[in-house]
């Protein structure tokens, strides 16, 4: 065998051996990336339920009645 073979062999071998290891440093960080994502968009679309109901409460409030704006409140016609 020629050894110049062999030691490109391993060479080689060490490469594919640390590209497989940056590869799976990578797709740790886009699973941590996307666990995070995740929480954010759930968090998200809780407050936007909340706020729904929020608007829905305020909708049902808005029965049209007489007296129907605060003191503070100054409507010019």
């Amino acid at each position: 065998m020629d050894s110049g073979r062999v030691l490109a062999a391993l060479k080689e071998g060490e490469k594919w051996r640390d590209r497989h290891v940056r590869l799976q440093e990578r797709l740790h960080s886009a699973q941590a990336r996307k666990r995070f994502l995740q929480q954010e968009l759930d968090a998200v679309r809780r407050r936007v339920a909340h706020l729904e109901e929020v608007l829905m409460g305020l909708k049902d409030e808005r029965i049209p009645r007489e007296h129907a704006y605060g003191s503070h409140d100054h409507v010019r016609r």
